[in-house]
């Protein structure tokens, strides 16, 4: 039997076999965190494979079905990925999440067979929209974390996490305007099928680039093990009748004068942590006092675009290049160094060259 298929089945083809290929890759590649990445991509190529399949077998009148799922709990995957790249581990929570995800999109349909399909896609975008939101919060808090204990962000922030999540709002956006538009014509959601098919591809590809280069975020839980003393903080004895905000002032006051003169911030690598032990104060305490006027990263890279300005006036000036400069002020990111800088001084590095020449 000669079997047809179009350029819309050779794109869902397309997104099936490399879902198919990178879930598996990604389910034995470290860290721990891409089993769920690999989870993710092979239950997202199910969903295409069964789109395809339906296309297929009414385009060529096959007489053998295979029964197709509304949808599978993809997105949670996409949850236990980023949930274990932060915290190293699975909130118990989660995992009853998966089990509602189950029994709504793939129990409920089999077992409700003669349900209407309508409702089941009602409920299948309620969960999927549900899961995105709460996804969309977590790594909010995330990116302020962060924010609060490193230095560099590339690679940390999982923005890219954020982006699928946008697309797949523009995917149930695109979904729910196909779905009303085929009550009146039956033509036009053709074109949106297309548009998602399509779509749906490149964004595969994309996420197994992005999945192969993204690093363990998180290490080490935040404030742990703080055995450190409390020196800094007990500046002397006088502060004992100030408030508390005027003290968190001299502290902070206090923490930006040691950086300054142990140059902690040349270290490209300095996060909170790396701080509180070479300052001997706790981390969280730190965190707290860091965060009453900044956050650590504001902080620490303003230090080195002062720095940079200083180099750059200096005889090594003449050695280095201004990205050389900046590797010596303490930036391990090109990225980094120009939008601190034009952030703080108005102007890009080479501008504030040509100013000062």
């Amino acid at each position: 039997m000669q079997v047809t298929i179009d350029i819309h089945q050779f794109f869902d083809l397309l997104s099936f076999s490399t879902a198919f290929i990178l879930g598996l890759f990604f389910l034995f590649k470290s860290p721990k965190a891409n089993i769920y990445l690999g989870m993710f991509l092979l239950c997202l190529g199910i969903e295409v494979f069964q789109v395809f399949y339906a296309v297929v077998v009414d385009l060529n009148a096959f007489t053998i079905e295979i029964p197709s799922l509304i949808s599978l709990p993809s997105l949670v995957f996409l949850l236990f990925y980023v949930q274990y790249s932060i915290y190293g581990s699975i909130p118990k929570k989660s995992w009853v999440v998966l089990i509602l995800g189950l029994v709504l999109t793939i129990i409920i349909p089999v077992i409700i067979g003669g349900i209407d399909d309508l409702f089941l896609r009602v409920i299948e975008y309620i969960f999927n929209l549900s899961i995105i939101i709460y996804l969309l919060n977590i790594l909010f808090i995330h990116n302020k974390n962060v924010l609060n204990y490193y230095s560099e962000l590339e690679l940390k922030t999982l923005s890219w996490i954020k982006t699928i999540l946008y697309i797949y709002l523009g995917f149930y956006a695109l979904w729910i305007t196909e779905d009303l538009v085929s009550l009146f014509d039956q033509e036009l959601p053709r074109v949106f099928a297309i548009i998602s098919t399509i779509a749906t591809c490149g964004l595969i590809y994309w996420i197994g680039y992005k999945g192969m280069v993204q690093p363990e975020i998180f290490n080490q839980t935040l404030y742990k093990g703080e055995v450190i003393s409390d020196e800094l903080i007990n500046i002397d004895s006088t502060t004992s009748n100030v408030d508390n905000n005027k003290k968190d002032i001299l502290v902070f006051n206090k923490i930006k004068e040691e950086i300054t003169i142990k140059k902690l911030y040349t270290n490209p690598n300095l996060n909170l942590r790396a701080l509180a032990i070479n300052l001997d104060i706790k981390e969280k305490e730190l965190s707290r006092i860091i965060n009453t006027e900044t956050s650590f990263y504001q902080l620490i890279n303003s230090f080195r675009v002062e720095e940079f300005k200083k180099l750059i006036q200096s005889p090594k000036a003449t050695q280095l290049s201004l990205l050389g400069l900046a590797n010596e002020a303490g930036f391990s990111s090109k990225s980094t160094f120009y939008s601190t800088f034009k952030k703080l001084e108005g102007m890009t590095p080479k501008q504030y060259e040509m100013s000062i020449k």
